[in-house]
């Protein structure tokens, strides 16, 4: 449903607008019994201790999805951090609002990805009080070093100012890690001593830098200022960057830190998850916030896959021309799962006797009734004699002949 979206639910199954791939596999009541009925787990086997968790409806979900991306592989190189929003506007505990996003409102995630976009960690929001071990430092910095623990060494950690602190960057030195990040001008430990100029005195392209062992500041006007925090990089190799200049009516070259380049190069990789998630996302209206997040993961896990199987492409030197888009991809999978036998397969050797072929029988499915324009235009309407078995009812109104 994601691969082709109708505006309306019912539209899949209606005579004109129906699709062969999902109306020939179940019908519109079936489909919406299973909808209602899906559970992942059994309200009554849980014990009330378990309960306390907000999320122990759609637990077993999230766990094999998140022991999933724990057993991708992790070599040294640069992930990033950031929030996912998980789409939906009904009543539930775990609902948030972010502004700036393109889904602001519902449940959000903490995601961490490789720069490309794969999914390697995340961790569900559940209130003011969620904290993930390292709760002196505060809820932001806490996140970044939970997720990061699995990264190996040597590693750089790309995340918004959201999360950013200097004592945070001074953990991560401990690890062994890099942090590149944004940061708050009201983070800045000894401001007093630490003054960057005012934006109006700086022109574009000028940026300035503070060295605070081990963090470096730096600061760098574009149309607007941006200040950023570093373990491993600074503003000492500057380049040109192109930007638009309103004067001029043209681009323009800029000069721009290393820093900042490397934070835009690397940054993106949850954006570029959300983004190829917002393709073909599943929208299904539900008031039951725990279907939304089930739904949710699954796109999620089908956009990892397709990452995956990228990469071995790539790594296996596949002709680019002969890879499948995710659009392929997810109705090559909606396919194989459609045509797996509703029975376990047969093993040799179990039984020596010939199994018996089932009788295969026909699904008569009438035919798309014509329009009323056609039916009344008097054009050719011709009756024809044909050798039916089993002829069917007429269609026409008030008519009980075959």
């Amino acid at each position: 449903m994601g691969c082709v979206p109708y505006p309306r639910l019912p539209m899949y199954w209606r005579a004109g607008t129906k699709l062969g791939l999902i109306c020939n596999i179940m019908s519109r009541d079936r489909f919406l019994t299973l909808r209602n009925a899906l559970h992942v787990v059994e309200g009554d086997s849980v014990p009330d201790s378990e309960k306390g968790n907000v999320l122990w409806k759609v637990q077993p979900m999230i766990d094999k999805v998140k022991d999933t991306c724990n057993k991708l592989e992790r070599v040294p190189g640069f992930y990033s951090i950031d929030e996912q929003m998980i789409p939906f506007t009904g009543r539930c505990k775990l609902r948030q609002v972010v502004k700036n996003k393109p889904r602001p409102v519902g449940p959000k995630n903490f995601v961490m990805t490789t720069s490309e976009g794969l999914m390697l960690d995340f961790a569900i929001y559940e209130g003011a009080k969620t904290m993930f071990g390292e709760s002196n430092l505060g809820l932001g910095p806490s996140v970044i070093l939970s997720l990061a623990k699995s990264i190996p060494p040597g590693s750089c950690v790309y995340h918004d100012r959201y999360f950013t602190t200097v004592p945070l960057i001074e953990e991560i030195e401990k690890l062994n890690l890099h942090s590149t990040s944004t940061i708050m001008q009201n983070r800045i430990p000894d401001r007093a001593t630490i003054k960057f100029k005012k934006d109006s005195a700086m022109r574009r392209g000028e940026c300035q830098q503070f060295v605070c062992e081990p963090t470096v500041l730096v600061k760098w006007k574009d149309n607007k200022s941006v200040l950023l925090a570093s373990n491993c990089t600074g503003a000492s190799h500057t380049t040109s960057v192109k930007r638009w200049g309103k004067t001029s009516k043209s681009y323009i070259d800029v000069s721009a830190p290393k820093i900042v380049q490397n934070y835009n190069k690397f940054m993106g990789g949850v954006d570029v998850l959300d983004q190829q998630m917002e393709y073909y996302r599943t929208f299904i209206k539900t008031k039951k916030w725990t279907l939304k997040v089930l739904i949710h993961f699954l796109d999620l896990a089908l956009v990892n896959s397709w990452r995956l199987y990228n990469n071995d492409c790539v790594a296996n030197d596949f002709p680019r021309n002969k890879k499948m888009p995710l659009l392929d991809f997810r109705m090559d999978i909606a396919d194989t799962l459609s045509c797996t036998p509703d029975h376990p397969r047969r093993v040799e050797g179990d039984d020596d006797s010939v199994p018996v072929p089932r009788r295969e029988y026909k699904i008569y499915r009438p035919a798309n009734a014509p329009s009323a324009a056609k039916r009344y235009d008097g054009y050719e309407h011709y009756p024809i004699s044909d050798d039916i078995k089993a002829p069917r009812t007429c269609r026409m109104e008030n008519c009980e002949s075959r």
